[in-house]
C-alpha cells in the first residue's frame, strides 16, 4: 500500500474510532491482565491503547503489519503512552513468534486485503495456544 493510502486509511479509522471507540469492541473478546495478544494487520494502532489496559504490566502485545508506517505508528503511540509491553513486527504473514505462544489474537479490518489468507491462518493457528482466541471482524 502506497504511503499516501496509509496515511488515508488512517485518518478514515480515526473518525470511525472517535464515534466507536476499540475498547467497545476488544472488551468482548475475553482479554485478561497478562494475556500475549497478537494485533495482526494493526494498522495505525487502533487497538493498541485499550489492548494495553486489558493486558497491564503483565501482559505483552505484539502489533505486526506488513507497512513499516503502521509499525512506525504503533511505536509512537507506545512511546507517547509509555506502553513498555508493545513490540512491533514488520511482515506480511510470519510473525516470529514461538509456536503456542499467544492467548488471543485479533483480525481486525485486514482479512479481505490479506495476500496468502491460507498462510496467514496456518501462522496464527501455530502461534495460538490450544485454548486461545482468535477474533476476527
Amino acid at each position: 500500500m502506497p504511503d499516501l493510502d496509509f496515511i488515508l486509511m488512517s485518518l478514515t479509522l480515526r473518525i470511525r474510532d472517535f464515534f466507536l471507540p476499540r475498547m467497545n469492541v476488544v472488551k468482548e473478546v475475553g482479554i485478561e491482565p497478562g494475556f500475549q495478544v497478537l494485533d495482526y494487520g494493526c494498522g495505525p494502532g487502533s487497538y493498541i491503547t485499550s489492548l494495553a489496559e486489558l493486558v497491564g504490566n503483565s501482559g505483552r502485545i505484539y502489533a505486526l503489519d506488513i507497512h513499516p508506517l503502521a509499525a512506525q505508528r504503533v511505536r509512537n503511540i507506545a512511546s507517547k503512552k509509555q506502553l513498555t509491553n508493545v513490540e512491533t513486527i514488520c511482515s506480511d504473514c510470519k510473525t516470529g513468534l514461538p509456536d503456542m505462544s499467544v492467548d488471543a489474537v485479533l483480525l481486525y479490518d485486514t482479512f479481505h486485503a490479506l495476500g496468502d489468507p491460507d498462510g496467514v491462518l496456518e501462522e496464527l493457528h501455530r502461534v495460538l495456544k490450544p485454548d486461545g482466541i482468535l477474533s476476527l471482524q
